[in-house]
């Protein structure tokens, strides 16, 4: 995650209620299927499908397939990886800015 437009993309997938529902989910249960996701959030699948997605392109949430079946828990160690980085970046940018000033 080394440009802006990742930061930008992995901020974005936490910010929606409905996403931080889905995490907590797989927090307490450790992996759901999509189907679970319609019937505990009382989405259409095509939404849940839509929020599942986004969770996955920004890097928080792995897919295992099982037959037809596919079940999504939290990569390991994202959300740790992604605020490690995330905080270096800031103080990155911190210390280049109070070098530009002395």
């Amino acid at each position: 995650m080394e440009n802006c437009n990742d930061y930008v993309k992995f901020l974005r997938a936490l910010a929606s209620e409905e996403r931080l529902g889905i995490l907590e989910e797989l927090e307490t249960h450790g992996e759901i299927n999509a189907t679970e996701v319609e019937k505990k959030f009382f989405m259409e699948q095509s939404t849940a499908s839509h929020h599942l997605n986004i969770l996955y392109k920004a890097g928080i949430i792995e897919p295992r397939k099982t037959g037809r079946n596919i079940f999504y828990h939290i990569k390991e160690n994202s959300l740790q990886d992604f605020y490690g980085r995330f905080l270096k970046a800031l103080e990155e940018k911190q210390q280049a800015k109070v070098a530009e000033n002395c």
